[in-house]
């Protein structure tokens, strides 16, 4: 779509948004929205799409959709424009104007995604309180709260939250959260070690950061025997890289670059731990030369054999992994056709 086309787009969304105000009973901003998401469908450039959300969210701020727009306006202005001043202004200047607290705390919440480009005028403690004021926050509020605090470094909001989160994860708190759903006792307890893990993950982290350290190491080993981990053995949540990093500040290096290792092959998000684990082995051997051959080693140290499974080819056939040849390369691709 051309920016012609988006233009025009854009006009008549606001001569609908006119129209609409003066027609008695009509509710203008439902209205708009259905002529919103009409020409949503359409875009296909994220400046497109920041400008539509910005149009609809300044000339209707105070709607159910204002956190929805606010944090599009903050992932295609701000991250995939690169623009997060402009992210920023927008959505900044509305928050004031939603009534609905919930709506506010998220549009509050997005602007923090933008902490490390804009400097963010906004207190996490200030904005979760004033949606406290009104219910009580639940797992993923408390969840999104402690990530933008351990970020901002503000400690003490990221203890109070991820410890609140850990109180929330229990079968009967997932359940109550999705109640319209069916889910078997294995995928709650599965979901429930999830939330025990991370959290607590990021509680110890706090306390380590608050000079807490015998208790922060307590609370790293408690989330490790929760055993939330991937295919691969490895915490699905930044444990090790805070358990790593925690080590190799008390300059036991064996252990962080046990931890580090782990999380850095085969973590979800390696590249935070990457750097520390250099930094251990550097401790270790007085320099970082030959890092690269003792993360090859080391992959080849921790790698998992792949457990044998059965699968039918095109035909029918059966097909074990370990009928094919061991001693070549083998690609594995899952095709799931729809």
């Amino acid at each position: 779509m051309n920016q012609k086309t988006t233009v025009l787009i854009l006009i008549v969304l606001v001569g609908v948004v006119g129209s609409c105000t003066k027609q008695e009973g009509i509710k203008p901003a439902e209205e708009a929205w259905s002529e919103f998401n009409e020409a949503w469908s359409g875009l296909e450039t994220a400046a497109d799409k920041a400008r539509l959300a910005e149009e609809y969210l300044a000339e209707f701020p105070n709607t159910e959709h204002s956190g929805l727009l606010a944090r599009r306006v903050v992932y295609y202005r701000g991250h995939e424009m690169g623009d997060p001043e402009g992210a920023f202004d927008a959505v900044y200047a509305t928050v004031d104007q939603i009534e609905d607290p919930e709506q506010r705390f998220v549009a509050s919440m997005s602007l923090f995604d933008l902490a490390d480009s804009v400097e963010v005028p906004l207190d996490v403690a200030e904005v979760a309180s004033a949606l406290e004021a009104v219910r009580p926050l639940g797992y993923d509020e408390h969840q999104w709260i402690y990530e933008i605090a351990t970020d901002l470094e503000e400690w003490e909001q990221a203890r109070q939250h991820a410890h609140a989160a850990f109180q929330l994860a229990t079968p009967e708190s997932f359940r109550a959260e999705y109640p319209d759903r069916e889910f078997t006792d294995e995928k709650v307890a599965s979901m429930v070690r999830l939330r025990k893990g991370q959290s607590l993950a990021y509680e110890a982290w706090a306390l380590y950061n608050q000079g807490n350290t015998q208790p922060a190491f307590n609370r790293f080993a408690e989330a490790d025997a929760i055993g939330s981990v991937t295919y691969l053995g490895v915490p699905n949540n930044p444990l090790y890289t805070f358990w790593g990093r925690a080590a190799l500040a008390e300059g036991n290096i064996d252990k962080a670059v046990e931890l580090l290792g782990a999380q850095t092959l085969f973590g979800q998000d390696s590249s935070s731990s990457e750097s520390y684990l250099r930094e251990a082995y550097a401790a270790m051997n007085g320099n970082d030369e030959g890092f690269d051959e003792f993360l090859w080693a080391t992959r080849n140290e921790l790698a998992k054999k792949v457990d044998d499974f059965t699968l039918l080819d095109y035909e029918g056939n059966p097909v074990s992994l370990a009928d094919i040849s061991t001693d070549k390369v083998t690609l594995l691709a899952f095709w799931f056709p729809t």
